[in-house]
């Protein structure tokens, strides 16, 4: 199973998993409530958005969690308007 977590200003919030398929579906939204002046403070002092996809074994007993990768979102390119998609792509090595 895959899940996506987002960290942002101390807190962080992570999807339901879903199944580990060539193209998942996460059909979940993971936003903090901001207002403009909020906005722009975090701009102002470079903050970003972490953004970290698992990959999680339920079937091992454990809950065992492996990083399969991650990418940091600067603020400071956002804008309440415009809504930005960023695909992940995942390589295998063997």
């Amino acid at each position: 199973m895959l899940t996506i977590e987002a960290k942002f200003d101390g807190q962080t919030m992570m999807t339901d998993p879903v199944a580990h398929v060539e193209n998942p579906n996460f059909t979940q939204e993971l936003a903090w409530p901001l207002d403009s002046k909020a906005l722009h403070q975090h701009k102002l002092q470079r903050s970003a958005v972490k953004v970290i996809v698992s990959s999680n074994d339920a079937t091992a007993g454990s809950a065992s969690r492996d990083e399969i990768g991650y990418v940091v979102l600067n603020l400071r390119t956002a804008h309440h308007e415009k809504v930005s998609f960023f695909r992940l792509f995942l390589l295998y090595i063997y």
